[in-house]
Order: structure tokens, then sequence, then C-alpha cells
């Protein structure tokens, strides 16, 4: 099976010819064979840009090259697909790669519903704001699971303040001794060994993105009340793609 050539190749091939096979109707002019004349590369705030030039001055766009693929021979459409199509099966896809530019992606709503938004843009500020704080996904039903289990956690820590309170950053710094019983946190845990949800509770140790009770009573509550939620959440809640 053929395999197109990366930039990495390419830099070992000035001079040379290159088939070029574009993968979207806009550039299919420019199918066929092309001498490579050089690779300008060059780093834009900490990202690599650059452009592939040919000697008869056409170039490639570091950014649309994803739209190409370059080949030491000519390919038959049949080569082609099978190129993508092993191509496709060697990237480990987790959900959370960033789409291409003009592709649609899913975030999470403010109502903690998934979304779907047209046409990524790197100009667009709302897809740079979701992608920057990390809210942009290439699969819907990741979205959805996420939303749900962010929404599960937005209720948690409502209903433990609402029921004795939420341990402070005083609360975690003035604790006492085993012994002395106070200020003693609770939070929910499940245990895989023997498949229950369980309450754990500690003085010092917290843990990053846990929901805190000052209250036991509370805390245990908090399970009979979001038991189904939690039972999802723990045994089928998948955080990527896998």
């Amino acid at each position: 099976m053929k395999k197109s050539l990366t930039i990495e190749d390419l830099k070992n091939r000035i001079g040379k010819p290159i088939f070029v096979i574009a993968l979207k109707n806009d550039y299919k002019k420019k199918n066929g064979w092309y001498v490579l004349a050089k690779i300008n590369e060059f780093k834009l705030e900490d990202e690599n840009t650059g452009y592939i030039e040919f000697t008869d001055c056409n170039c490639i766009n570091f950014k649309k090259a994803e739209d190409f693929r370059l080949f030491d021979t000519e390919v038959s459409a049949e080569e082609l697909w099978e190129s993508l199509e092993e191509e496709e099966k060697s990237k480990k896809k987790t959900g959370y790669e960033t789409v291409g530019e003009g592709d649609d992606y899913f975030f999470v709503k403010d109502n903690m519903k998934a979304e779907m938004e047209n046409e990524y843009s790197s100009n667009n500020s709302n897809d740079v704001s979701r992608f920057t704080c990390g809210n942009h996904f290439n699969d819907e039903t990741l979205t959805k699971n996420i939303a749900r289990a962010e929404r599960l956690r937005y209720q948690l820590r409502r209903y433990a303040a609402l029921n004795g309170g939420i341990p402070s950053v005083a609360d975690w710094f003035s604790y006492s001794s085993w012994e002395d019983g106070r200020n003693w946190k609770y939070s929910i845990q499940y245990n895989y060994g023997n498949q229950k949800m369980q309450i754990n509770c500690t003085l010092t140790n917290k843990c990053f993105g846990q929901i805190y009770f000052k209250s036991e009573e509370a805390c245990k509550k908090a399970v009979e009340t979001f038991k189904d939620e939690l039972l999802w959440y723990f045994t089928k809640f998948k955080e990527m793609l896998y």
C-alpha cells in the first residue's frame, strides 16, 4: 500500500518530482506531477507555519496540507482510498482532537446540554474561546456524556452547599486529629471490588475536582438522591473514546 509523504519526507526530496492529489473538489485542478522547489518553514506564535513550494510557483500552505496527499509515484483512486483508510485506522481518536478549519464540532452549552457548532474557525472568537477552555469535542456521544457528568457535579456541589455546607479553605487548614473527630470532610466514592458506593472521610487530603461535604449525613443523603446518576457516572461514563 502506498503511503503519502509527510513534511519531513518532503525536506529530503527538494528538486524531485512529487505527485500531488487533492481530496477536495476546490483543489482538483492541482492534481498531477510537480517538482518540489523548497519547504518554507517558520515559527509564528510558537506554532510551525509555512508552505510547500514547487518550481512552477504553485504552493500548498501547511494549514491546507491536510487537504492534499503527496506521493513519490502516481496513485490511482483505489490506491488513494486504501491509503486514506489506513491513515484513519492508525489515528487514535480520543474525542478531544481539534477539528479542522470548516469542520463541525460539539460543545457543552450553559444549560449543560450538548450542542453542535458548524464550521470551526480559528478566527471565530466563540470557537477559540471554547477550544481554549477545553469545551471542544469531535464526537457527539462523548459531548453528551461530558455534559451529563458536569451537570451531576454541579448538582452535587449545590446539594452539599445547601445541606450542611462545603468545607472552606480554613476548614482544610484547621484540622485537628484523627481521634478528635472534628473537621472531617466527606465525599462519595465507588469501590470497584465490591461494586458499591461508599462514603470516604478525610482530614487533610483534598483531591482535585472532588465534591466534599461537611456533613456525613448530607453526603449519605446525596447518594440516595442522585443514586441513578452516580451509578451511571461510576460504571458507564466514558471520559474519552477508547
